[in-house]
């Protein structure tokens, strides 16, 4: 099978499903790596995550298996590129996302989520390499990647306290506190309002050289303006940057969708066509 993905602890492959003889991608954990236990049980709760959110924009999702002693996830190949390749690429021929293809791409992703907090599911690693954009012919449409450390919030944490995950320019201030049993869905909140940011302003929120400088913005900086970098952006843009990355997660919007719709009101976009709602309001 040829490897079309690599991460830390698995790699990808292309393969073909036996039953329908169609292209599919295998996820499978590297040999040998370390804490392998652990990492079975997060791509058992990844693969559950995912059946739970079928017909949403999260990957479609086949079967979970054990071939050779090794755990297998098998779920639909993808061809196109991811939400942070196709940025680099506008950026560099010195271009910003317009409003209406930032719609377009994110809300299907902003239903997504409000759907997985309606059943009690933190994806809690949202950056703009876990959205997949369609290449030009490509099937289905815009796919949420990667519910690897997604958790229920009625499930034990696996993460050992004092541990930090996820991608550091996109994790909420309360992360880094090292204390995954009081995290909840604001941390998806913050992060998915950080995608938002880096999309429109063509960087992120907080930078600095190193972890400690950008902890330390992420905690403690001013919230920065969008409409200095996006003049062109109405002004209550900046109330909504303030809001949706408070340093505390009670000032944020409680929900995905009434962050969401706060900005499309804001940047008084299109309403998004939609064919899948998210359901019931989010339980903590």
């Amino acid at each position: 099978m040829q490897v079309v993905g690599k991460g830390a602890h698995a790699l990808v492959y292309r393969g073909v499903a036996r039953d329908t003889d169609t292209e599919v991608a295998v996820k499978v954990i590297h040999a040998g790596v370390p804490h392998r236990t652990e990492l079975e049980t997060r791509m058992q709760r990844e693969y559950d995550a995912l059946r739970a959110l079928a017909g949403t924009a999260a990957t479609r999702v086949h079967e979970i298996v054990r071939e050779d002693d090794a755990l297998c996830l098998v779920m639909e190949l993808l061809r196109g590129q991811d939400f942070d390749e196709y940025l680099a690429d506008i950026e560099e021929q010195g271009r910003r996302i317009d409003v209406i293809t930032l719609v377009e791409y994110l809300d299907p992703i902003a239903e997504t989520l409000e759907k997985a907090h309606a059943l009690c599911i933190l994806h809690r690693d949202l950056k703009p390499g876990n959205i997949f954009i369609p290449g030009r012919g490509g099937a289905g449409g815009v796919r949420l990647l990667d519910f690897g450390l997604s958790r229920s919030v009625s499930s034990s944490p696996i993460t050992l306290d004092g541990v930090v995950i996820g991608s550091p320019s996109y994790i909420a201030p309360e992360v880094w506190e090292g204390n995954p049993r009081a995290l909840d869905h604001r941390i998806d909140v913050y992060s998915f309002g950080a995608i938002i940011f880096r999309a429109l302003a063509g960087r992120v929120p907080f930078r600095g050289a190193s972890m400690r400088e950008k902890l330390d913005a992420a905690r403690s900086a001013e919230r920065p303006s969008l409409r200095a970098i996006r003049p062109d952006l109405a002004p209550a843009v900046d109330d909504w940057v303030k809001k949706t990355l408070a340093i505390d997660k009670d000032e944020r919007f409680d929900r995905i969708r009434s962050m969401w719709d706060a900005l499309l009101t804001t940047l008084d976009a299109p309403p998004p066509r939609r064919t899948m709602r998210a359901g019931t309001p989010v339980r903590s």
